[in-house]
């Protein structure tokens, strides 16, 4: 039949949007039993509330805190897995896996989201085989997908585990004011997550009418109150940080049709 006046079908099109959302991913281990799944989580590293109310711009956050890894190793020697090579002392980020040990890069934007990843199969302290894992997202290393029943070999190669506390690159989760444009009288408020120079976003916002300060907030454990805004700077006081908890990342695709 005719659309818009010519002879063409009407169809309905597919258009993905990419939905992240934050997650406490604390799956037992009995939950991954006898499966080659590949999980990565983080735990928000609590701080003391500040004392004084902030005064925050568009991009500002209200919060900032660090994340660490569950788990953390260094590499005994140098070790060449492709293309790239490893020196000694490099730090490697714990994956989540039944029945073995597997460390991977953390800095995902570098090796574009498939960082590599080492095996220890039989957990005896010694790497033996490598693969690229995925991550879901270049700002911190949010593994999915399964490792492989066969990863390349490499000579065993030494590591200790050390604790996640001694890990040199920062990553963070923060609350960030999105104001850069008031223009519908509501002030917004985004989880953000990331390194220095690599930070993403959840899509879905926090947000109010502007006519509802104060209005107080939660997210993600912490309190916060939005007291005013004035020439785009909004007046917050903080009674509550985030906790200490899990935090990692799922990916889920909606589709609409038209």
């Amino acid at each position: 039949m005719p659309v818009n006046g010519n002879q063409t079908k009407r169809r309905a099109t597919a258009g993905a949007r990419l939905f992240i959302a934050a997650a406490a991913l604390a799956t037992s281990p009995a939950a991954i039993a006898q499966s080659r799944d590949l999980q990565s989580l983080w735990i928000v590293q609590p701080v003391a509330v500040p004392q004084d109310d902030r005064l925050l711009a568009g991009g500002d956050f209200v919060l900032k805190q660090r994340l660490l890894p569950t788990g953390l190793a260094e590499l005994g020697a140098d070790v060449a897995l492709g293309t790239a090579t490893f020196a000694a002392g490099t730090q490697l980020v714990a994956a989540a896996a039944h029945g073995v040990k597997i460390f991977c890069a953390a800095d995902v934007a570098k090796h574009n989201r498939f960082p590599p990843c080492l095996i220890d199969s039989d957990s005896d302290g010694d790497f033996d085989g490598w693969f690229n894992g995925l991550s879901q997202t270049k700002g911190l290393l949010t593994l999915t997908g399964r490792y492989p029943k066969k990863p390349k070999p490499i000579a065993e190669t030494g590591y200790r585990e050390v604790p996640p506390a001694t890990m040199r690159d920062i990553y963070f989760v923060a609350i960030e004011r999105r104001n850069y444009f008031n223009i519908y009288s509501r002030e917004s408020f985004m989880i953000a997550f990331g390194g220095e120079g690599q930070v993403e976003r959840l899509t879905a916002p926090i947000s109010f009418k502007s006519s509802e300060m104060p209005r107080e907030l939660s997210v993600m454990g912490a309190r916060f109150t939005a007291l005013s805004e004035s020439e785009g700077k909004m007046r917050v006081r903080i009674s509550e940080t985030m906790p200490r908890q899990p935090f990692g990342i799922v990916k889920t695709t909606s589709y609409r049709f038209y």
